[in-house]
């Protein structure tokens, strides 16, 4: 359990280090941009990863046998896969679409495995979140978010 926890803190911590070099390369303006979302997230990231890190290493090991679960792995890499997917589908695609979709299928893979998904709720949750976050972005920070196949309809 404890070197489960300690693997994934560092993925963790990797990803974020990663996500903020990519975030680091983006163009940028005094005040609020288009990178400063993403190295706001990065920083969460890292901080999460360093926090699970403390948490993993401080943890006293238990030996209640040779265990080995994969549940968690297999979740933080099928996150790592649509947070690629997100990237790869946001030009074609465009925010809304890629948000939604990205939001909708992250909450199915992070429902426990003992509950059924409810499909229905995390589509309107997927929908809601993205349009809220569209609408802030480009009303509130006057950032525009590329609309890609809806641009006929939003711009």
């Amino acid at each position: 359990m404890r070197t489960k926890r300690i693997v994934v803190a560092l993925l963790m911590l990797v990803a974020g280090i990663g996500y903020m070099a990519m975030a680091m390369a983006l163009p940028g303006r005094e005040g609020v941009d288009a990178a400063t979302v993403p190295k706001a997230l990065a920083w969460m990231m890292i901080g999460l990863g360093v926090l699970e890190l403390v948490g993993a290493v401080r943890l006293v090991p238990v030996d209640d046998g040779p265990r080995v679960s994969v549940g968690g792995m297999a979740t933080v890499l099928v996150t790592l896969i649509l947070i690629a997917g997100f990237i790869a589908a946001l030009r074609p695609l465009g925010f809304p679409i890629a948000a939604a979709s990205f939001l909708f299928l992250q909450f199915i893979v992070l429902t426990p495995g003992d509950r059924r998904p409810n499909y229905p709720f995390y589509a309107a949750l997927a929908v809601g979140t993205t349009t809220l976050i569209f609408v802030t972005f480009r009303y509130g920070f006057d950032l525009l978010l590329p609309a890609g196949l809806l641009s006929a309809w939003i711009n």
